[in-house]
């Protein structure tokens, strides 16, 4: 016989059940998305897979544990069991699992700050142990000068900030980036709205005409049928380097690089290659043309300062989308932010697969950046032209007089495909 409880201990325990039931789910839900998020972007996929993981083993163990006569079974044993579990998962996953579980959970974070769940995000960030620091503050790493603009910037210049996660998957168009190491979110810096207006400035015809002849086209070749990809780079010096992107070449075995007017190459040297940052350093011998083909007529293009770009300003790309060589895109600098532990220059210009690698200009001519990624749209793949590229200070950190690890293209290369 069950032992009788005075009603207002049965009432505080079907209040404190009806509490672990309500936090309890929502939780346990973040936990499983952040786990099915690990190999998997698809929003509704993501979705399915984490419902099926929070309903199906609580209701199998619950009717495992009922009797076979109804009348024997203790009232209440199915939600029981339901608040049991859905407690026990989050502490299991971020107590007992938390070096593993919490860049998932703070990459499931981001995924839900992009689909606009600001209120689950927060959430997700507070079980992975992740510090969202008010839009005030300085970002990482920021001098003191670009701190204060971003903290003078007006109101709603910038987006929500967006958690850093460590060595997680993002989602990009039509290819996967390497995992990056984390660190603490910070927030959307505005650059220097203070700045008097840029002068020099030109259209984009006078830009493209200009400097349309330093942009390659990049193809690569793996192993295999069907390993192969084509990506964008550019010229940024007289003795024959071409930055682009390390996924662009990742896995390639040959290369073949070629310029507007037709100048082509079918070999390079690999100088540098920086999976952390997703940029990698060519070399070709600017005399030496396949085929004795056309000679190279164009000028290293001029790298600019990452950190004067202001949010706002325009901006445009050449690159070469799905094949599409030398295409003119422009947009503005939508935010300049920390995402999944570093720093981007965000803008609206459109990105597609082959524009990997391509520069983006200031309308100076300057390169402010390399285009790199495409965001597709967190968990209900919802955003739209919501683009990345590298800030150009990356880049020149890679730029040596001498590199150690030089080597031909090819070498321990894997088979497969970039954009």
């Amino acid at each position: 016989m069950s032992p009788a409880y005075p009603p207002a201990a049965r009432v505080a325990f079907l209040v404190i059940k009806f509490v672990a039931i309500a936090v309890g789910l929502v939780l346990s839900l973040l936990c499983a998305l952040s786990l099915v998020g690990a190999g998997l972007e698809n929003g509704w996929l993501r979705l399915l897979l984490g419902l099926l993981l929070v309903l199906l083993p609580p209701l199998f163990l619950a009717d495992r544990l009922l009797p076979d006569d109804p009348d024997a079974a203790a009232p209440g044993l199915v939600s029981d069991v339901l608040a049991l579990y859905w407690v026990g998962l989050p502490v299991l996953w971020v107590l007992a699992l938390g070096s593993f579980s919490r860049p998932l959970l703070a990459r499931e974070g981001d995924r839900l700050m992009t689909a606009d769940f600001p209120q689950l995000a927060g959430l997700s960030y507070l079980l992975a142990a992740v510090e969202v620091k008010p839009s005030g503050a300085p970002p990482a790493g920021a001098s003191a000068s670009a701190s204060a603009s971003a903290s003078n910037a007006p109101p709603g210049a910038s987006a929500a900030p967006l958690a850093s996660a460590s060595a997680s998957p993002a989602a990009s168009a039509s290819a996967s980036t390497p995992p990056l190491s984390g660190s603490a979110p910070a927030p959307v810096d505005a650059g220097a709205p203070d700045a008097a207006p840029a002068t020099g400035e030109k259209t984009p015809a006078q830009l493209f005409k200009e400097l349309a002849p330093s942009v390659v086209t990049i193809f690569i070749k793996g192993e295999g049928p069907g390993a192969e990809g084509s990506g964008t780079g550019f010229l940024i010096d007289n003795q024959g380097t071409i930055a682009t992107n390390h996924h662009v070449i990742e896995h390639g075995k040959t290369i073949q690089i070629r310029f507007q007017n037709g100048a082509t190459f079918d070999s390079a040297d690999l100088l540098v290659d920086s999976p952390s940052i997703d940029l990698a350093l060519l070399l070709i011998r600017l005399d030496q043309p396949a085929d004795a083909g056309p000679k190279v007529e164009a000028k290293p293009l001029v790298l600019g300062d990452s950190e004067l770009v202001v949010v706002g300003e325009r901006a445009l790309s050449i690159g070469n989308p799905l094949g599409l060589e030398h295409t003119l895109t422009d947009g503005l600098v939508s935010a300049r932010r920390m995402f999944e532990g570093r720093a981007w220059i965000q803008m609206s210009v459109p990105v597609s697969p082959g524009n990997s690698g391509g520069p983006l200009f200031n309308m100076r001519g300057e390169v402010i950046g390399i285009t790199t990624r495409q965001v597709l749209g967190g968990m209900f793949g919802r955003a739209q032209n919501l683009n990345l590229a590298v800030p150009v200070n990356e880049l020149k950190k890679l730029i040596s007089p001498t590199y150690p690890s030089r080597r031909k293209f090819g070498e321990r290369g894997s088979n497969g495909g970039h954009w």
